[in-house]
């Protein structure tokens, strides 16, 4: 029985957190009847432990929990104990060695030994039986030779067992000569694996005397095949206490050969622990100056003053009733990343390619290249643009601007695609701003309405993991609950963790009184930026026809020139109007 399926039929109803079943109760203690999760057992290595530590604090290797509940180990297979009849080393063994800087002081101490000339490796375990000889030639192993075999039958354990101090830390390494090295350094406990990089048999059969170290330190060769053997070993015997030897060489021997005793002492010395994914440690982090930190500008000063742009790694949600101007007001920040060199990625649950576009385009052309068409069936009035314009748009944000496409059925649900395809861009164009409009478009199979809230907040979830693990800010829109106030956190419809998640919460309200040229109001109702609680609010004016919002102290702002107006001269300038390129 393995860990895995030992959790599967004892562990019922478990949960895996970072490799390690996590169930409900602790089979030792069962939580005291009210301390729930507290025991975790790693899924390859059956290692445990209850974190009550008081009232329990149970620990140990597997072998344990299969004896807590009576369970017997696989049989064991017949080994055949070693029958071949080796003698001391020959002057040829021993000469080969000392090439190799290892002493007879060392050979002696592993009963290095000779057959038929060749070097004989005995394997004996901690209580000094015999149960493995490999060999190898005592000299260069010629290109298309064998380099080593073994007795047949022989019991996989470690090279040096019969030598070591449980109450010190076990060197593993790759080769029988890599231990010998380490041992020619004066280091103890140097230990080999007996089939190279590829085989763990061993780790089986020497489970509870490895069992017994705290600390293990593992020296594998400089190559491909010795990273995979350190990365599997590590999983198999415990991350927490295994520590990795590094150098420049290809192995031990060569560090040795090449640079001496003291150079695999320090290699040793040195080892570091193996880094755990999910912790790091506060030291290491170097504070950073918040001016040097990389922000998007949203070219509203009030706005840029209150949140100081949006930061990337964060996530900020976006509010208020339906058409009060949320997605409007975000294809304006699209336009402003734009033309500060931001690339950017949309989701749009409402709106097809060419409707986002067209929206888009507006907005960057702005009210002077707008021109009226009246519908003749219907006397509708239209705003658009000339062919040249969309052109040149289309040309100025090429390579900046992305949409998913929505009009794809993917077989997993829309929730994971979006974070699928959001990565992919995230990765290959380098796209720092990403927008979901919205929230309740997103296709999340609905069920019970728990279940349902849990969904939006699990994608809540991983937007914002997707925001801190690519360095990027994403927008979300979210409607708020039927009949609630739009201006409070927890109005927006779903679960609260979707606002109690973000970094920064923006409310957007019509402004039907339009006093002052006030269109609409802005209130920011959270900026984690500086841990507080803003409830800042700004009346902001808004152009009909170029959907453009901005202040009414700025109403320059309102006919801005992005930068694609600077490539080529338009053809339908406004005579009385200078060039974007000739105002200072």
């Amino acid at each position: 029985m393995n860990p895995r399926d030992f959790a599967d039929q004892y562990l019922p109803n478990y949960k895996t957190v970072n490799g390690e079943a996590n169930p409900l109760w602790c089979p030792f203690c069962h939580g005291g009847g009210k301390d729930k999760h507290s025991f975790f057992m790693n899924l390859e290595t059956g290692r445990f432990k209850c974190f009550r530590s008081k009232n329990c604090g149970q620990e140990g290797g597997f072998s344990t929990l299969l004896k807590h509940f009576n369970i017997e180990r696989e049989q064991k297979p017949e080994y055949i104990r070693p029958q071949a009849k080796i003698s001391k080393p020959t002057s040829k063994v021993e000469q080969y060695l000392a090439l190799r800087k290892i002493s007879k002081t060392t050979i002696d101490r592993y009963k290095i030994s000779e057959k038929d000339g060749n070097i004989a490796f005995p394997y004996h375990d901690e209580k000094n039986e015999l149960w493995l000889i490999k060999y190898r030639p005592a000299r260069k192993v010629e290109k298309g030779e064998r380099k080593a075999w073994r007795e047949q039958g022989g019991k996989d354990i470690l090279l040096g067992m019969h030598l070591c101090d449980t109450s010190k830390p076990l060197i593993i390494t790759e080769g029988e000569i890599d231990a010998l090295s380490v041992a020619e350094a004066g280091i103890p406990n140097a230990t080999s694996v007996p089939s190279g990089a590829s085989q763990f048999a061993w780790i089986d059969n020497c489970w509870e005397w490895l069992e017994q170290f705290d600390k293990i330190i593992l020296f594998g060769d400089n190559d491909e095949p010795g990273r995979k053997m350190i990365d599997t070993l590590c999983k198999k015997l415990g991350e927490e206490r295994c520590y990795i030897a590094t150098s420049e060489c290809k192995d031990a021997n060569e560090l040795l050969y090449r640079h001496g005793t003291d150079a695999v002492r320090v290699a040793i010395e040195k080892a570091k622990p193996v880094p755990m994914e999910g912790i790091i440690e506060l030291a290491d982090v170097v504070p950073k100056d918040p001016l040097d930190e990389p922000r998007i500008k949203t070219n509203i000063k009030w706005l840029d003053k209150a949140i100081g742009g949006f930061g990337l790694g964060e996530l900020s949600i976006w509010t208020g009733k339906r058409g009060e101007g949320k997605s409007t007001f975000l294809g304006q920040m699209i336009l402003e990343a734009i033309n500060e060199g931001v690339t950017c990625c949309a989701y749009s649950g409402e709106l097809t390619a060419n409707r986002f576009q067209d929206w888009l385009h507006k907005q960057a052309a702005g009210d002077k290249y707008l021109q009226d068409k009246i519908d003749p069936q219907t006397g509708k009035q239209y705003y658009y643009l000339e062919r040249d314009i969309h052109d040149r748009l289309r040309e100025w944000y090429r390579g900046r601007m992305y949409l998913y496409d929505n009009t794809v059925r993917w077989e997993n649900t829309e929730e994971n695609t979006i974070i699928k395809v959001f990565t992919y861009a995230a990765k290959r164009f380098d796209c720092k701003m990403f927008l979901v409009d919205n929230l309740m478009t997103a296709r999340i199979p609905e069920g019970k309405d728990s279940n349902y809230y849990r969904r939006q907040g699990n994608f809540v979830g991983e937007l914002v993991h997707f925001a801190k693990a690519h360095n990027v800010h994403v927008h979300l829109v979210a409607h708020p609950k039927k009949g609630k106030e739009e201006d409070e956190n927890d109005s927006v419809s779903g679960s609260s963790e979707i606002t109690d998640r973000a970094d920064n919460v923006f409310h957007i309200k019509r402004n039907t009184e339009k006093k002052d040229q006030v269109s609409a109001i802005l209130k920011i109702t959270k900026c984690r930026d500086d841990g507080s609680v803003k409830n800042e609010r700004i009346g902001l004016a808004f152009d009909e026809k170029s959907k453009r919002f901005y202040l009414p102290t700025d109403p320059l702002a309102k006919d801005k020139a992005y930068s694609w107006e600077y490539r080529d001269k338009p053809k339908i300038w406004r005579e009385e109007e200078p060039a974007p390129w000739e105002v200072d």
